[in-house]
């Protein structure tokens, strides 16, 4: 600002107007040029700072995204390493992964958690890789003994996974624990009821339920959709959580779609329990 008026009422009222600086009149050029110069380099030195946050910004998130993708990788190969444990399942992790994500869609879910659960859920039986084959391959059904061992799988997978400070193996470990509760507090390994059970786990439930019954097993021929469809609505409320049962049958379309998209090579099973 350059004026002739000293008063502090001005030099108030030209700060708050936004005012960095005074030049009184009449004008001493010498003063003016390093005056001039003075603010050039304290808006060169702020625009350095601006672009140096800029590129600070862009290096975090280019490193975020690259954490990102190798949780991503981390998650998809081990649970590609359950799959070769347990052969038979073929295209179930695929399914109830994308069954997840439409369901939790349905439920009115945030996308990015949306997302994310279609990233963890594939691992919800990774703890299957510590089973033993005679009882992770056995065609029939299993005795009360070979049950309580694969009862066993929750935990191992929630080991395995357990102490990540990545949100996406964190979200892993949940789900591999807690995908067998049952809302009515039946289910195992920890026996939660209703809202106890995480959110993840009550939708990663329906999805594998309904992916096991509709699909070939070694111990199983697959269910009609509409009549596995009818288990989960008449189980509402016993073993899964009712409002997810509301958001499942809201994308039934879309669940339809999964499953026709991604079916499992022609095979015949035997009649036996519906799912493990």
């Amino acid at each position: 600002m350059i004026t002739a008026d000293t008063s502090v009422k001005l030099r108030v009222a030209a700060l708050e107007s936004g005012c960095t600086d005074f030049l009184t009149k009449p004008i001493i050029v010498p003063e003016l040029l390093a005056r001039a110069q003075n603010l050039l380099r304290l808006r060169l030195g702020q625009r350095m700072m601006r672009d140096q946050a800029a590129a600070l910004r862009s290096r975090v998130e280019e490193a975020t995204a690259q954490l990102r993708q190798q949780a991503q990788e981390l998650v998809a190969r081990l649970a590609r390493a359950a799959e070769y444990r347990d052969p038979e399942t073929g295209l179930h992790i695929e399914r109830m992964a994308s069954y997840s994500r439409v369901i939790a869609e349905g439920f009115g879910m945030d996308p990015d958690d949306c997302a994310r659960l279609a990233e963890a859920a594939p691992m919800h039986d990774i703890g299957k890789i510590g089973i033993p084959d005679a009882i992770l391959l056995k065609p029939g059904r299993l005795t009360e003994s070979e049950m309580r061992v694969m009862r066993e799988h929750p935990a191992i997978g929630h080991a395995m996974l357990q102490g990540s400070e990545h949100p996406l193996i964190c979200e892993a470990a949940e789900i591999a624990l807690g995908h067998h509760e049952k809302y009515d507090g039946t289910g195992y390994p920890k026996g939660l009821r209703g809202e106890e059970i995480p959110l993840a786990c009550r939708i990663v439930a329906i999805a594998d339920v309904f992916d096991a019954l509709t699909t070939a097993r070694p111990y199983k021929n697959p269910w009609p959709l509409d009549t596995a469809k009818a288990y989960i609505v008449e189980h509402s409320g016993s073993h899964f959580d009712p409002a997810c049962v509301d958001a499942f049958l809201r994308v039934w379309t879309s669940i339809l779609a999964i499953h026709d998209a991604h079916p499992d090579p022609d095979f015949t099973g035997t009649d036996g329990a519906a799912f493990r």
